[in-house]
């Protein structure tokens, strides 16, 4: 009795394995995985321009000062093409204050994710302030554009998750920056 209860575990386990390890699927067709694989990298839509853009702001500003110079820095996705970007005043200039706020402004057709698709060509504000100090020199501001390619593009519209932490835009949504010129 002991025998045949050992003999029915046994059937029971090798029946699993075979079952565990047997193909859901068989392949009558002829094609093989690789083919499956291209054609769906052929169903790629072909997506508008986006880019990742670093932006750094360095001059007569507050923040911290490295290697001589005081420079703030910012990554943004953004529809493009991308154009200039500008700092525009935003806040009052007051006597007791030495430093005046400023918005960061940029030309492209919108920020991603809040914009699943471009939209107009405009300014945008950057979701930044900078405090920029009193004086005769004014901050440069250089923009650092770099395309994704398509499968890029279609590896971030598809996923859930960007392994790159963007900022976004203007507080509430992607703003457009109407006042800017």
């Amino acid at each position: 009795m002991f025998t045949r209860k050992v003999n029915w575990l046994w059937l029971l386990v090798i029946g699993g394995i075979v079952t565990a390890c047997t193909p859901t699927t068989v392949n009558v067709s002829g094609k093989d995985e690789r083919n499956t694989t291209q054609a769906q990298a052929q169903t790629v839509p072909n997506y508008p321009p986006m880019y990742d853009v670093d932006v750094k702001v360095c001059g007569n500003i507050i923040a911290p000062l490295k290697d001589g110079k005081r420079c703030v820095n910012q990554q943004l996705r953004l529809w493009g093409p991308v154009g200039e970007a500008k700092l525009v005043r935003a806040g009052i200039s007051l006597p007791s204050v030495s430093s005046v706020e400023h918005k960061l402004a940029i030309a492209s057709k919108g920020c991603y994710p809040v914009y699943s698709q471009p939209d107009q060509q405009q300014f945008y504000w950057a979701n930044s302030i900078i405090q920029v100090n009193r004086g005769d020199t004014a901050p440069t501001v250089e923009v650092k554009p770099t395309q994704l390619s398509n499968q890029q593009i279609y590896e971030l519209m598809t996923s859930k998750l960007s392994s790159r932490t963007i900022t976004t835009f203007g507080g509430v949504g992607c703003e457009a920056a109407s006042l800017v010129k």
